[in-house]
């Protein structure tokens, strides 16, 4: 049985109005960013000015931005780590005044799996952003609260662990994210799958659980999930008749539907979309920038009675952008962490010297104790709300493969595919660094069959537009690019790297669409997913 809608609709409406005053504050903010900015970073120096950290780089001498800079330098995760590793260690304050809550375990496409302190003060900024994007959604869709909501919550790739020092590795939920905010009164308004306590360690068992959670719920009004790429591989055993997991699928649905959504689904795949599935569903809200674009238009068609909003740029150390209000791209979340802009000739520029067109790095300083932490994502200022920056996601600093002195970065590769690829098609460039020589391999997912030998070449030419890759060719260090053609959707091709991500230990709902898959397990994983 679902939930009355009246229970739905209450939460929302006591949520909006305790939120009223978060979302007027934020408003006036947008008007002012510098004045914000500077708040926020003086705030964060003096409250830590006496920790371990502070002490050595002298907060208590810092009176502006120029003198942080000077004394605090831009951080990598490794050339951080020594004090986060510290922290782990040690009971007197490092990083923050405030002792870290938990150490959370990131889950992305870099190879390095880090450990991001999260103290209550960063928790907070992460909630007030949740509280914004929540409220003025609910201001622009209303329809979103006459119904239940799925949050893609996906299960731990590791059980919680303890520092050292006692400190918890890593959360036992997402929800911990929300304890004390005002955003856990929704949690009851969420779809939660039924899994056995040790369904986590089966990632089949809890897509399929999870599916037939949100096929019984037919009040599903809203989906917020980070990757198109994710929704995708959850319906494909659905839509997709050559999954080989199709048929096994619908007939364990048919077994465990009641009639009514059985009957449901069967009109959904008649249909090939999802409205007869899901007749309320006001809203669906995916990363919809950079390489998630194409994706999220492709599957847009599933869910023709549904708006579909932008998510903004989150990471596990960082909240970059808040989705609020109509236009394009986000807001920079100045009311949050401190931000610096690094533009590629290393000029660094703060929130509110930015214009349209400027295309920078983030740099981002959180009341977590990340200092000058650069985040590696490059964003574009696409216009402004009122004199704060709205961004939009362009792609990954320094996301390269270097089998042998290649050199090769997402922008670069991304790129030729861009000129090389028909529209409509999808494709990704998978480094091959067990063969003799070690090569790439092209794969291409399109409906028609593609002249590999021709794209071969059009590939290799745009690649040896880079000094590096040329000079690895020539010397014989690299064999020349290869093509597989994945016949069928171009969604194949992130339904693959969606599986292959995910058996190499990348969580479900942190998988991004590459240009480049340079995380070498996950590129051998998808190589072999593609071999026949």
């Amino acid at each position: 049985m679902n939930p009355p809608v009246s229970g739905t609709r209450d939460a929302w409406r006591t949520f909006a109005d305790a939120a009223a005053p978060t979302l007027a504050a934020w408003q006036r903010v947008l008007d002012d960013p510098a004045a914000t900015q500077r708040q926020r970073l003086a705030q964060i120096l003096d409250t830590n000015r006496d920790t371990a950290f502070g002490r050595a780089h002298g907060f208590a001498q810092i009176a502006d931005a120029a003198q942080y800079r000077e004394r605090v330098s831009v951080h990598s995760y490794a050339e951080l780590e020594p004090w986060i590793e510290r922290a782990q260690r040690d009971t007197q304050p490092v990083l923050t005044a405030q002792p870290p809550l938990f150490f959370e375990r990131t889950s992305g496409n870099s190879a390095q799996q880090k450990r991001i302190p999260y103290t209550a003060a960063f928790l907070g900024e992460l909630q007030h952003a949740l509280t914004i994007w929540l409220a003025d959604l609910y201001r622009r869709v209303p329809e979103i609260g006459e119904g239940r909501a799925y949050w893609s919550i996906s299960p731990p790739l590791q059980a919680p662990g303890r520092a050292p020092n006692g400190i918890p590795i890593g959360s036992e939920s997402d929800f911990a994210y929300l304890d004390g905010s005002i955003v856990a009164g929704l949690a009851a308004t969420l779809i939660v799958p039924r899994l056995a306590s040790d369904a986590s360690d089966d990632t089949s068992a809890w897509r399929r659980q999870t599916l037939l959670a949100l096929i019984e719920a037919a009040d599903l009004a809203f989906i917020s999930v980070w990757s198109p790429t994710f929704l995708t591989s959850l319906l494909r055993p659905l839509f997709d008749a050559d999954d080989p997991t199709h048929r096994d699928t619908l007939a364990w649905l048919e077994a465990a539907l009641p009639a009514p959504r059985r009957a449901a689904l069967r009109h959904a795949l008649e249909a090939g979309s999802c409205d007869a599935l899901w007749p309320r569903l006001a809203a669906v809200s995916c990363w919809m920038d950079g390489p998630s674009r194409d994706y999220a238009a492709t599957l847009q068609a599933r869910f023709p009675q549904a708006r579909w909003l932008p998510k903004s740029l989150f990471a596990t150390e960082a909240i970059v952008s808040v989705p609020f209000g109509d236009d394009e791209g986000c807001p920079l979340a100045v009311a949050g962490h401190y931000f610096e802009c690094i533009f590629d000739d290393g000029t660094v520029r703060e929130t509110h010297e930015l214009a349209p067109g400027d295309i920078v790095q983030i740099v981002v300083t959180t009341g977590g104790g990340l200092y000058r932490y650069a985040l590696g994502d490059r964003v574009r200022v696409v216009c402004m709300t009122d004199r704060t920056p709205r961004i939009e996601f362009v792609g990954r600093v320094g996301a390269h493969s270097d089998l042998v002195g290649e050199k090769l970065d997402e922008a670069g590769v991304a790129s030729v595919l861009a000129a090389c690829i028909a529209a409509g098609d999808s494709a990704c460039l998978v480094p091959c660094a067990a063969a003799d020589p070690p090569h790439y391999v092209l794969l291409v997912a399109s409906e028609v069959p593609c002249d590999r030998d021709a794209l071969s070449v059009a590939v290799e030419s745009g690649l040896a537009r880079s000094f590096h890759y040329a000079h690895a060719r020539r010397f014989a260090q690299l064999g020349p690019v290869r093509v597989r053609h994945l016949a069928g959707s171009p969604a194949r091709l992130a339904d693959l790297l969606q599986q292959a991500a995910e058996q190499t230990g990348v969580r479900a709902g942190d998988v991004k669409p590459r240009a480049l898959v340079n995380r070498l397990v996950t590129a051998d994983a998808l190589l072999a997913l593609t071999q026949r």
